[in-house]
């Protein structure tokens, strides 16, 4: 304990109580010393007024893991100090065969269902859902009227737990209303047999990692559900496009997702059509943010040729691509043609070739028809020998009057000026001469667009 003429006893206890809450959010990478012990624990054992001021802040001890390493005094603990009205974060990792056994497991269960009514953000892992310790067992029936966030990432279930999924059911888990509820995460079975009411969300993650398809009517289904959804991400198959279900290309805009304004997907390669299935089947005029992972140019083929490609989604102004640059500036240029408003574009890419967008850009012989007229700010990873290229991209947007006015480039582009390279300092001093922001690339903005929300389950697109 520190001596009572410390400094610190001046300080207004409101005002220690929120810089508590600040530091617990300060990354575990920066100077802070032992983070071992959590934060909340490490304040409540530094002097009698810190651990009073620790003790009477409820939202010190809202975040909560359920796990094979906490005890149940610990968790009692938490449960007790977060106070009875303060919404709880709970992370459950359940392992029903860990050392603990699953008699321990099913305790620490009943004792977080009693706080059902607090839970504000829930992510559960599960290897497998047992019937000997369930926890999407108990959600059938209940109501959750603080959830907000909820994650649900289940890969299994045992033999018992299978006999009683609610396979037909469109609302599966939750029933009895959760009406604040606006971010789900469905990843593995999660999106076959644990859903929750979807009426309130707008933000829908749906990750397949099994070998079971939602399939078409099922993926309608769920978007229809969905009148508020704003942000839809789509990881891997939903539609089986290799065997006796194939996308129905010609259901055009038959999906209504009306308040949709970000758009996400990441479909291996194997199976093409998928991409465009979803693009044309959406109904999506509000759709303003587009990022694809992984496609092939022929994925896109049924959407590039469907008749009314270019005015389908009006409102589109940012375009994402991972791992994929067209192949060459013809079939770069027709994807410019269906979306034609671009005015934001990020090329994610790790190849030796040089990036089609700056062929395209740069083309001086003008054998293309300009493409983007509205671009104003490229984001893209690349060498430092196509800086060149960059350049002559920026000088012949600026020459037919459609200048770059945001341009971000691979962080080593920088260090390499940085360390003697004189050819990329030249490059980059005139390039700041001649577009008002030029700067390193450092990482993509959290999805969905605008989002301050730490999200540490959003791998699957990284």
């Amino acid at each position: 304990m520190r001596s009572p003429d410390d400094c610190t006893l001046s300080i207004p206890p409101e005002l220690l109580s929120r810089v508590f809450q600040l530091a617990q959010h300060v990354p575990l990478g920066s100077d802070w010393g032992d983070r071992k012990r959590p934060l909340e624990m490490v304040v409540s054992h530094v002097s009698g007024f810190w651990r009073d001021v620790a003790l009477g802040t409820g939202l010190l001890w809202q975040q909560i893991r359920v796990e094979p390493e906490c005890s149940m005094d610990r968790l009692r603990l938490y449960l007790s100090r977060s106070g009875p009205q303060t919404p709880l974060h709970l992370h459950l990792n359940l392992t029903p065969r860990a050392p603990h056994g699953p008699e321990t497991l099913a305790e620490k269960l009943d004792l977080v269902f009693q706080h059902l009514h607090r839970w504000q953000r829930v992510t559960v892992h599960a290897q497998i859902e047992c019937a000997e310790a369930p926890f999407i067992g108990r959600l059938y029936d209940q109501a959750a009227p603080m959830l907000e966030w909820l994650g649900l990432c289940v890969h299994d279930v045992d033999a018992p737990t299978l006999r009683t999924l609610r396979r037909s059911d469109l609302e599966q888990i939750l029933t009895r209303g959760c009406p604040r509820l606006s971010v789900v995460r469905l990843r593995g079975l999660s999106m076959h047999f644990f859903r929750p009411p979807l009426s309130t969300i707008t933000t829908l993650h749906l990750e397949q990692t099994r070998d079971i398809v939602l399939g078409f009517e099922g993926f309608k289904n769920l978007v229809s559900a969905a009148p508020m959804l704003t942000h839809l991400s789509i990881h891997d198959n939903i539609v089986n496009d290799l065997y006796e279900e194939r996308w129905p290309f010609h259901r055009v805009s038959s999906v209504i997702a009306h308040s949709l304004i970000s758009l996400r997907l990441s479909i291996p390669a194997t199976l093409q059509g998928v991409f465009s299935g979803v693009l044309i089947t959406l109904d999506a005029p509000n759709l303003a943010t587009l990022i694809l992972k992984e496609p092939t140019h022929g994925d896109l083929d049924e959407f590039i040729s469907m008749p009314g490609a270019s005015t389908k989604f009006p409102a589109l102004r940012s375009l994402t691509f991972y791992d994929f640059d067209c192949n060459s500036v013809d079939d770069l240029c027709q994807l410019c043609a269906v979306f034609p408003l671009v005015e934001e574009f990020t090329l994610i890419h790790n190849t030796v070739e040089v990036p089609s967008v700056l062929l395209m850009l740069a083309d001086e012989g003008g054998r293309h028809p300009e493409p983007w007229p509205a671009l104003n700010a490229l984001h893209i990873t690349l060498d430092a020998n196509d800086l060149p290229l960059v350049r002559d991209a920026v000088d012949r947007r600026r020459k037919v009057g459609r200048p770059l006015e945001v341009l971000r480039l691979s962080p080593s582009i920088f260090e390499d000026a940085e360390d003697g390279d004189l050819d990329a300092q030249d490059v980059l001093d005139w390039l700041c001469a001649n577009v008002r922001v030029v700067e390193p690339l450092i990482s993509i903005e959290r999805w969905p667009p605008g989002s301050n929300e730490d999200d540490p389950d959003d791998t699957l697109f990284s």
